[in-house]
């Protein structure tokens, strides 16, 4: 695939396109670059949670593929340190008066919703000149993603400390893709990812005889949930606002419509007792928005097509590729 890349930057016309492909190149080398067999970083660092979390990918692994029919390919059984806190930084973007996301061409993978870069610097500099154009973005930070079985994908520093749940979840998620992925649909794929992700994380926790930890991991889901119908509820209306007549008025009404939001995100914020503080305390636009569309949108009709596979993932993901037609 690297190879492929290389050739694109050839062809393809545009100093910008040049750039963005050279730095994809530059920094997917550099985590191929610093990979090491799990088992030798384990013998050598004295770091314990790290030793522990790799023996868990281990278990993870063993379990995707006999639960969740996903074999790894190679793929987390190797480990590198790439010396930062964060892998890449995606950008989203939309205009002003739309939720119809930006979308970006790339070989291979097709049209994606979002770019990547492996410096935030570079992804700052492409939002900021989006936003001279008109459109508002979302930057937003990213510890892992999946080369789609192209490569060996490591387990990283960036997400080695997370705490079990999320871990387990994240490979998960990226064990989907590698496992099925359709080209040019980001919503289809990311929906499935986590909802295949969640499925696997309540099952982990029953196969190693801790039920108590589904009973919170579900509680957690339902919070989610619960901010997801508001922000979809939002964004339904504001659909409908950007289909009406008038730049001033449909700016006042998206206006409200945000105020309305965050004021719906605070009152549940109450109810729980904290989170949601990015939600609340950040800038919420149509790219950030866009950004949990996504990742969400599709979850409940994977998540029901898992049931209506009988919780088989055999039948499950020959019912995907059926889905897909």
């Amino acid at each position: 695939m690297l190879r492929l890349w290389l050739c694109l930057v050839l062809v393809l016309s545009g100093c910008s396109t040049v750039e963005f492909y050279g730095q994809a190149v530059s920094g997917q080398l550099g985590i191929l670059a610093k990979r090491q067999p799990i088992e030798k970083v384990a013998a050598e660092t004295e770091d314990e949670k790290l030793k522990e979390r790799l023996a868990l990918t281990r278990r993870l692994l063993e379990f995707a593929e006999k639960e969740l029919k996903m074999p790894s390919g190679g793929s987390y059984e190797l480990y590198a340190d790439i010396g930062r806190e964060h892998l890449v930084w995606l950008i989203y973007a939309a205009p002003e008066l739309s939720l119809e996301p930006k979308d970006w061409w790339y070989p291979v993978v097709g049209r994606q919703d979002y770019r990547g870069y492996f410096k935030e610097d570079s992804a700052r500099s492409e939002a900021a000149s989006l936003e001279a154009a008109g459109y508002e973005t979302w930057v937003s930070e990213v510890n892992a993603f999946s080369t789609l079985g192209w490569f060996r994908d490591p387990v990283l520093n960036t997400f080695a400390d997370y705490e079990e749940v999320d871990f387990a979840e994240l490979i998960f998620h990226e064990l989907t893709h590698r496992k099925y992925y359709v080209r040019g649909n980001t919503g289809f794929n990311e929906g499935m990812a986590e909802a295949v992700a969640r499925e696997g994380v309540k099952r982990w926790f029953r196969e190693t005889g801790r039920p108590h930890l589904v009973g919170k991991y579900e509680k957690r889901l339902g919070r989610i949930k619960q901010a997801g119908d508001l922000i979809g509820d939002s964004i339904a209306r504001l659909k409908t606002i950007y289909e009406g007549e008038g730049t001033l008025e449909k700016r006042q009404a998206k206006g409200d419509e945000l105020k309305r939001l965050k004021k719906n995100l605070r009152r549940l914020r109450g109810e729980w007792g904290g989170g949601l503080t990015s939600w609340i305390e950040d800038p919420v636009n149509n790219a950030r928005l866009n950004s949990f569309i996504t990742y969400e949108a599709e979850v409940p009709r994977f998540a029901a097509l898992i049931e209506e596979s009988g919780g088989d993932f055999e039948v499950f993901w020959e019912r995907v590729k059926e889905l897909e037609k």
